[in-house]
């Protein structure tokens, strides 16, 4: 591969200044957005529980026996999420689960008769098993005519222009490979260019990767955008190679707002084209014609809560640097109304494994005298990050982390009002391995991109019903998490 272009970071009001203004009206969207009927039941393979922040009335399994994939898809809903949490294992074992998780997805749409489309939601900053995860889908569902790679997610800043890829820090948008997501030990990459990031993905698994094209602002901003880009897509889907291994074509979505995303959605629904999808969150609520909520309110959340009178429970887990800053201003916010128990990482790591369960039992102990006591305690984990450069042996040291926030959890013996779990991998793993949850519906956000879940009752044997905050390490500004906490104490306890 020749060595990546290098983009400047750009001030987002001019950007946005410079890009044509969409042609298409609200109305005839609207319109056209009675054809989203004829689109599939989507299926979205979630590699961590944060692909949930733009929707609300959905479903989440975080289990996929043959039977519950047949039991949700015999409900006909639009759509629905499956957590696999592949962005936490290894590239071997992320394989190995996601066809055992397709080989269920197959017989049990076949089965219950239903026609579907997948998602696999992945990282808005560009980490995460690629081509592993849809190339996996093109094989194992169906034969697909091209990937959508659509990795935008507005309400985080991060959309796609001219094939570059950008995050918005503050009124910079910077190319992604300039940020400190692309410098991940086990996922990093050196491209901002999205095709060229594709090469890059190809030729670290030693593959040749497949022609890229790409729809651009401007097509998704004609006069006649829907019927022009439905004529460019069934065309490329009846050029895409019919006898490729893999993935025939990859395909670029550029977008800045949810209009771009809900035209190229109409386009599709007048398309017979067979695709799987590689996104953001934004291109999941945009095919299931999900608008925009107002945020939750700690009302909505606890007004129905057995636990009042009780403290909440942070765990914290995430080490990027917006992470870093927000856990900052929530223990400078709540210094008076916050217990703060740190983990020290490098302890966890040293120690035998009955040492490591006697320091998480002491923590969980601390923790549950502090909750019952209605204080709210955050535990988080050191800030300094331990990392190798082998990405397999990072992984594992995350994992061991992981798995000592998830026993400090499963341990409590009081019901707190509420969890916050801070990053990807962590809010995955205290899902599924401390509280228990097999099936939850997402209500809703408390601020764009943080989603509620609300675990089933008959699906979660630990706490039913418990408020669970799924809080992404790369989202909301500096005061966001301490300011939740704020408002949860404050304004309805």
């Amino acid at each position: 591969m020749s060595r990546p272009t290098q983009y400047e970071p750009k001030l987002h009001a001019a950007v946005e200044s410079s890009l044509p203004c969409a042609k298409v009206a609200e109305s005839d969207l609207l319109v056209d957005r009675g054809r989203l009927n004829y689109l599939k039941a989507l299926v979205v393979l979630d590699d961590d529980p944060t692909g949930t922040q733009t929707v609300h009335g959905i479903s989440v399994l975080t289990t996929h026996s043959e039977s519950i994939l047949r039991t949700q898809l015999r409900k006909r809903e639009r759509g629905f999420f499956v957590l696999t949490n592949t962005r936490a294992l290894h590239h071997d074992q992320a394989k190995d689960l996601l066809r055992v998780i397709l080989t269920n997805l197959r017989a049990a749409a076949s089965k219950e008769g239903v026609e579907i489309e997948v998602v696999t939601r992945s990282d808005s900053c560009l980490r995460g098993h690629f081509p592993l995860e849809p190339d996996l889908v093109n094989r194992m569902i169906d034969t697909v005519d091209g990937c959508i790679l659509a990795p935008a997610f507005f309400e985080g800043g991060r959309i796609t222009i001219d094939d570059v890829h950008y995050v918005r820090e503050g009124p910079m948008l910077v190319p992604v490979a300039g940020t400190p997501f692309a410098k991940d030990k086990a996922f990093g990459f050196q491209s901002s260019n999205l095709r060229e990031w594709v090469v890059e993905k190809y030729n670290k698994e030693g593959k040749h990767a497949p022609d890229v094209t790409s729809i651009s602002i401007e097509e998704l901003r004609h006069p006649d955008a829907v019927s022009r880009v439905a004529s460019k897509l069934e065309h490329l889907s009846n050029s895409a190679p019919s006898t490729a291994v893999g993935l025939p074509l990859i395909i670029i979505l550029n977008a800045v707002n949810y209009n771009d995303m809900a035209t190229f959605i109409a386009a599709r629904a007048r398309t017979d084209a067979r695709f799987v999808y590689r996104s953001g969150a934004s291109l999941v609520s945009a095919y299931l014609g999900i608008g925009k909520s107002p945020p939750l309110s700690p009302k909505r959340l606890f007004e129905a809560s057995s636990t009042r009178g009780r403290g909440g429970l942070i765990i914290v887990g995430s080490y990027v640097p917006r992470t870093t800053a927000q856990l900052e201003h929530l223990l400078h916010k709540n210094v008076e109304t916050l217990k703060h128990i740190e983990l020290d990482v490098s302890q966890i790591l040293a120690a035998s494994s009955d040492e490591r369960t006697d320091i998480v039992r002491n923590c969980s102990h601390l923790v549950n005298d502090a909750i019952a006591a209605g204080v709210d305690v955050v535990v988080s984990t050191s800030r300094i990050l331990l990392s190798s450069d082998e990405p397999s042996e990072s992984l594992s040291m995350g994992n061991t982390i992981s798995e000592a926030l998830c026993d400090i959890t499963r341990f409590l013996e009081t019901k707190p009002r509420y969890v916050i779990a801070k990053g990807g991998i962590t809010s995955s793993d205290i899902a599924t391995k401390a509280l228990g949850i097999k099936k939850a519906t997402v209500l809703g956000q408390v601020a764009p991109g943080i989603p509620v879940w609300e675990p089933s009752e008959d699906c979660c044997p630990k706490w039913p019903g418990l408020p669970y905050v799924v809080f992404p390490g790369n989202t909301g500004e500096d005061v966001t998490l301490g300011d939740l906490v704020w408002a949860f104490r404050h304004e309805y306890n």
